[in-house]
């Protein structure tokens, strides 16, 4: 059952090998993983059918590669999201402390169907929709980071932005 985590695993770590350095906002992303996998932490608890926790990664690196473009590669919504479960999942098998022969419980647990697998995937699909809409609204002119002023802005036509 470990063997798709561990492919979620080889998948983020080559992912995050060949992207990272394209992130130009490093320290912002970093804070954000630091959000999610908080929100992953404090929303999981146990129930009847596993660990359930709100995986924060599905809604943040889509929006992020919607409003930063080309200055966050949709790529690494993949291995962000991973690392912002895996996370939560491993502190919540922990904390339950149920062992079963020297294993922890619910850690990649489902196979095809785990969390640590298909999340990511989810996330990485999002984030690719996202990414063609947000190239088709940059060229109609939303979400740019250039700012237009029109002729009628300011009184008598001066820019009264700092000099």
């Amino acid at each position: 059952m470990f063997e798709f985590t561990a492919l979620s695993a080889l998948i983020s770590t080559g992912l995050l090998l060949k992207y990272w350095r394209q992130v130009k906002d490093q320290q912002i992303t970093l804070g954000f993983l630091f959000f999610a996998v908080t929100m992953g932490l404090f929303t999981q608890y146990w129930g009847i059918t596993g660990l359930h926790l709100f995986t924060g990664g599905f809604v943040i690196w889509p929006v992020l590669v919607l409003l930063l473009g080309d200055r966050f590669p949709w790529p690494l919504a993949y291995p962000l999201t991973f690392i912002g479960t895996l996370i939560p999942d491993l502190y919540g098998a922990g904390i339950v402390a149920d062992w079963q022969n020297g294993w922890f419980f619910g850690v990649g647990g489902a196979g095809f169907l785990d969390g640590l697998f298909l999340v990511p995937l989810e996330t990485l699909m999002a984030a690719a929709i996202l990414n063609k809409f947000g190239i088709f609204m940059r060229k109609r002119g939303y979400f740019s980071r250039r700012m237009n002023l029109e002729k009628d802005a300011y009184p008598e036509d001066r820019d009264r932005r700092a000099r």
